[in-house]
């Protein structure tokens, strides 16, 4: 885990609950700027870009020699208001140079004034054609929007530069940064004062400090192409290799992840030769199961990164395009992106007042009675990670989510409020399920006094289930080796006379059991308070004679 950057975000409320929250692009007449590692709206509070790319093929082509279709951008008002309302503070646009007519000239000077009605920025992604000089070609475009203070240019979608080393590297770092200078500098003199893109070289996920220096330009962000090779499970080793790539970056200049797809293609290139001996290419795209698992670890990977690591945010693939809509069709298929997404993962830019973590009063987070995609999402995860009941995930965030959140909070051995504020939202995000510490036991139950947890461990070592527990106030559950001694559906407790649901007896009168009050603090008078929703499931987990661990 990289050291953390000293920055206060929080994720956003669900869809549907939230406006555009964070901050305008444009305040006082101020556009947005860059101010060392972080980029800051109009009103000078941090801005996390959470963009959305739209309207492709309609300023730029999506394939070489294809010509541009007639202007139309009857969509965008519809789709521009569903991007504010999950959050969405960018809207970025791909033009080219095919698009230098006067018909092209106000359907985009229409999507400016409509999305500054929306408080949302326009970026501008120029998309190279051939190899000719885009200079001209940028300072024509800058010229359109003169004075326009939510309009940010990106004026190379796609660099190369050269051989790829690895894969990873850039073979010919020189080049890049002399194309890129001179379209800055086309930029700037054509007057444009607000923040422009930088987007690295094609192939490279690496942000080197030499580059941002030579760039000359303190106004700027850095884009990185994510991952995308899908052949593999996005694993903790691959977060791994991508926080060692982007940490002494994040910590120096503003970097985003551009262009995440919803779902990462494998491309299988095929060449044939026809009568004529002329050689032709066809490229067939195919998606796989594997794919979709490594989309849903990248965009998992991105929350946690944004939020916790320094990261600056992302923009996405798909939003009113021919291809699939990643904002919503995807959510059946990939729960790490549809549902995450719509969920509210662009609106991660709100910031704190102060240097510690958002409580439940901030409005970023969720908490007990809020209802949603967001919570629905925050839901599927926790019921990955074993701490949820998978019926429980309803999109209302309850009591069970509550009990859930809190022994997610109790493993990770941090405080415990039952609310998914914006560091236990991206921890959730990110999370791998929690670990036993006797894997080697068989079948057993353990019960963590320190943190409140209880592990329904499976003979394989694996945790089945983690569940917040209530132990004794005074001390009264005490640590040891025992076993389970009965069950009973419904124990008559004689020194309370009360009904114990669910009770399974461990150490004499000491029993797990249903209660309706379990808080996230010992309260019992020595058994171990087990919630409604998961009472049953431990009840079914445990036989007579399985080993319970009780420890500190």
């Amino acid at each position: 885990m990289p050291r953390r950057r000293t920055r206060t975000t929080a994720t956003a409320t669900a869809l549907a609950l939230v406006a555009l929250m964070g901050g305008s692009a444009v305040a006082d007449g101020k556009p947005a700027r860059v101010k060392g590692d972080r980029i800051l709206d109009g009103s000078r509070q941090e801005l996390k870009v959470r963009g959305v790319l739209w309207g492709e093929g309609r300023f730029a082509p999506t394939r070489p020699g294809q010509a541009l279709p007639p202007v139309s951008i009857t969509g965008a008002p519809r789709a521009f208001r569903q991007i504010q309302r999950i959050g969405g503070n960018v809207v970025r646009v791909n033009v080219s140079s095919l698009a230098n007519t006067p018909e092209h000239r106000r359907a985009l000077l229409r999507l400016q004034r409509l999305a500054a009605s929306r408080g949302l920025i326009l970026l501008v992604a120029n998309v190279a054609i051939g190899d000719r000089d885009q200079t001209p070609w940028l300072r024509e475009l800058a010229s359109w929007f003169r004075g326009r203070d939510n309009v940010w240019y990106l004026p190379d979608v796609d660099p190369d530069c050269g051989v790829h080393l690895t894969g990873v590297a850039c073979g010919d770092t020189e080049s890049w940064i002399w194309s890129q200078q001179r379209h800055l500098r086309a930029l700037r003199d054509a007057g444009v004062r607000t923040p422009i893109v930088v987007n690295l070289p094609h192939g490279s996920r690496s942000v080197s400090i030499n580059w941002i220096a030579a760039m000359r330009d303190r106004n700027v962000v850095y884009g990185v192409h994510p991952p995308s090779d899908g052949r593999q499970r996005f694993s903790r080793s691959s977060g791994d290799q991508l926080d060692a790539s982007l940490r002494d970056a994040t910590r120096n200049v503003p970097v985003i992840f551009d262009n995440v797809a919803r779902v990462q293609t494998i491309v299988d290139v095929r060449r044939w030769t026809s009568g004529q001996g002329v050689s032709r290419m066809e490229r067939s795209v195919r998606t796989s199961r594997e794919t979709m698992h490594w989309s849903s670890g990248v965009l998992n990977w991105l929350i946690g990164w944004t939020v916790l690591d320094g990261g600056d945010g992302a923009i996405v693939s798909g939003m009113g395009t021919d291809t699939r809509n990643s904002l919503s069709a995807g959510a059946k298929r990939l729960s790490g992106w549809g549902k995450v997404a719509a969920s509210g993962y662009f609106a991660v830019g709100f910031r704190a007042a102060s240097g510690r973590d958002p409580g439940s009063g901030f409005a970023g987070g969720y908490e007990l009675g809020d209802s949603g995609p967001g919570v629905r999402a925050l839901q599927q995860h926790l019921a990955r990670l074993g701490y949820l009941s998978p019926r429980f995930v309803n999109g209302q965030y309850g009591a069970m989510t509550w009990h859930a959140v809190n022994a997610f909070q109790g493993t990770l051995r941090r405080e415990r409020d039952g609310t998914a504020g914006a560091r236990t939202f991206a921890r959730v995000m990110r999370a791998e399920r929690p670990s036993a510490r006797f894997p080697g036991e068989g079948p057993h139950v353990e019960v963590d006094l320190t943190n409140q947890v209880a592990l329904l461990v499976n003979g394989r070592g694996k945790v089945e289930r983690a569940i917040q527990v209530s132990t004794g106030a005074t001390g009264d559950t005490p640590p040891g080796r025992f076993s389970v001694t009965r069950k009973e559906r419904m124990s008559w407790s004689r020194p309370f006379k009360q009904w114990l649901p669910y009770a399974v007896y461990f150490n004499q009168g000491i029993a797990f059991h249903e209660y309706a009050d379990v808080p996230d603090y010992p309260a019992s008078h020595g058994c171990v308070r087990l919630p409604f929703g998961d009472a049953p499931v431990a009840w079914e987990f445990t036989t007579v004679g399985m080993p319970v661990i009780v420890y500190r």
